[in-house]
């Protein structure tokens, strides 16, 4: 979930400037539809079960079924931090510092399964009561499910109010603990990843009050409830948990902690986190070989770098055990440059770690790398419609901490996310996926967030990303964004699934993505995105052994959040043209023979 006090994390001063276009107002945009052939994944086609409405997850939004089906999106995810903290058994969840650590129903309200029952005692829902609402809207709108599953070690037991203040504040004493130094041990129960045989079998009407959960015994209910991941309706993700990083670390001068400080009571390593996704990879696997496991759902570079570090005003903190991991060969794999990962070396250790644990059990544990990605750059309109270069773009150096000469970090160089994870994951667990579990650039309500999202989802499309989950509610211009690719023309057409290569000539200026259906390979579509607040004069050359003769045109600029016909072409010579983008705008061109 979002960081909202970056502060908390950072061990460098945050350092921003404004990013200045380039005063050319004209970009050639280069596409070779037999070049650099790649399949995108439909699944970076996701969103973290938020809608519209305040119904968030449920079907009963604002527009309801038909504004999700008209995203036509293909993945959903049930995660965050109160997902970490989601008792199964009752539906209880816990908000750690989200809201006060109150022990509430917050994840069973947003995904519509009712209100508390306040006169059964602990049994407030039926088991797993949020998790099969969930899916069950999955399978009705046709997406992959992937479902967060806790490892941080505790749940809550019960819900302290039924009915908690609007505001929170240090009075209000209805929080579930007082603290990690008060921990009521009546109010929590303990994970347990496989139930005993000894304790008997697994029951799909759990105990609440033997002062377990047992996670087997959840995926057992799903399991019974819809079939294995092979079948139609099975589940068929799993992810490790949620940002570990921010369990609780080192606390900063405000008495920040991390968000689960209570139910975590110590002070997270990198050990232990790796321990608690092996442990509950090793459980998945167990009950579902065929289901993929996500992990470790990292909330930002920083957690990629050193799992945590903490500025205390003198100085940096990290967790205790990091001296051993900060080493090669996960620091460049002894190849000496130590910007091969741009100094991600949390994510090269774990995947390293996750592959030797893989070996010892005879099996794949990890199937996809997960972490989350908000942009330190985006909070402005002029930063927004560059940050999805951090993505990918070695010469976009952004105005951030991450590239601070000095700071240790990239020192001057392109972030680069997406090939430097992917060049880890070649070199320390070949074969793993790549998600973005959680993302936002923002603008939901300025076409600046149409551009973000737009480029971005370009992005994970050519850089080979297998599942990308945008966090928020899927409205106003992020809809747009998904729109583009999705349901440009008001009838669910879509991008087609085979990324081919297209180059714009200032990255500045303008972005562009390309791709042709395995059905009619003779058909090229062009996304292409102006950043600049002025129309831009831009020029198409195609090399395609097909002569393409016009094209369709469809787009969103302004202030509408409409995607709608454009002029079309009807002159195409030679596969070139000429179209003049609006500005701050996204098109999507369809071009025909």
């Amino acid at each position: 979930m979002r960081q909202v006090n970056v502060c908390k994390v950072l061990a460098i001063l945050f350092i921003s400037a404004e990013f200045s276009t380039s005063s050319a107002q004209n970009v050639t945009f280069s596409i070779d539809t037999q070049v650099e052939r790649k399949a995108i994944s439909p699944l970076i086609y996701g969103y973290n079960a938020y809608a519209d409405g305040s119904n968030r997850a449920g079907l009963a939004n604002q527009g309801g079924l038909a504004s999700l089906q008209g995203l036509n999106l293909r993945s959903r995810r049930l995660g965050g931090n109160n997902m970490t903290s989601y008792n199964w058994e009752n539906g209880v969840s816990n908000s750690g510092a989200d809201w006060c650590n109150s022990s509430n129903a917050g994840v069973s309200a947003m995904t519509g399964a009712g209100d508390p029952n306040q006169a059964a005692g602990l049994a407030y829902y039926a088991p797993g009561a949020a998790l099969k609402n969930f899916h069950d809207q999955s399978l009705v709108l046709g997406t992959y499910s992937l479902l967060q599953l806790p490892a941080a070690g505790k749940l809550p037991k019960d819900i302290v109010n039924l009915n908690p203040p609007s505001t929170c504040n240090n009075s209000q004493l209805w929080q579930s603990t007082a603290g990690p130094a008060n921990l009521d041990a009546a109010r929590w129960v303990d994970i347990v990843n496989d139930k005993p045989a000894a304790v008997g079998a697994l029951s799909l009407t759990p105990g609440l009050t033997d002062g377990v959960v047992y996670i087997d015994e959840e995926i057992n209910f799903l399991l019974q409830q819809y079939g294995a991941a092979a079948t139609a309706s099975g589940i068929k993700g799993y992810e490790l948990d949620n940002e570990p990083d921010l369990w609780h670390h080192w606390a900063t001068s405000s008495g920040d902690s991390g968000t689960h400080a209570n139910l975590y009571p110590q002070v997270s390593t990198v050990s232990d986190v790796l321990q608690k996704n092996i442990a509950l990879a090793n459980t998945i696997k167990r009950m579902d070989g065929g289901a993929e496991t996500y992990g470790p759902a990292i909330s930002g570079y920083l957690g990629l770098f050193s799992l945590w570090a903490i500025w205390d005003g003198s100085q940096s903190h990290q967790p205790a055990d990091w001296a051993q991991y900060n080493v090669e060969p996960y620091v460049s794999n002894g190849s000496g440059d130590l910007y091969r990962y741009n100094g991600m070396t949390m994510a090269t250790a774990y995947l390293a770690k996750m592959q030797q644990a893989s070996q010892s059990a005879g099996k794949r544990l990890l199937d996809v790398f997960s972490f989350h990605y908000y942009p330190q750059a985006s909070s402005s309109t002029t930063d927004r419609v560059q940050a999805a270069r951090s993505l990918w773009d070695a010469t976009y150096v952004e105005p951030t901490w991450i590239t601070q000469s000095g700071n240790g970090f990239t020192d001057g160089r392109g972030l680069q996310m997406l090939p430097k994870l992917q060049q880890a994951i070649t070199d320390f667990y070949p074969g793993t996926k790549l998600a973005v579990t959680e993302y936002d650039f923002g603008g939901k309500s300025d076409i600046t967030g149409a551009i973000a999202q737009a480029d971005a989802l370009g992005s994970f499309g050519r850089q080979g990303v297998y599942l990308a989950t945008y966090f928020g509610d899927a409205e106003g211009f992020i809809a747009s964004g998904f729109k583009i690719y999705r349901n440009y023309d008001g009838n669910k057409s879509v991008f087609p699934a085979t990324s081919i290569k297209a180059v714009a000539s200032n990255n500045a200026n303008a972005a562009v993505y390309a791709a042709v259906d395995a059905s009619d390979p003779n058909v090229i579509h062009v996304i292409a995105i102006n950043r600049l607040a002025s129309a831009l004069s831009s020029s198409f050359q195609l090399s395609h052994p097909v002569t393409l003769k016009s094209a369709q045109v469809w787009g969103v600029s302004g202030s509408n959040t409409a995607v709608t016909a454009r002029s079309g072409l009807n002159n195409i010579t030679q596969n070139k043209f000429s179209y003049s983008l609006p500005a701050r705008s996204v098109l999507h061109f369809v071009l025909k023979p």
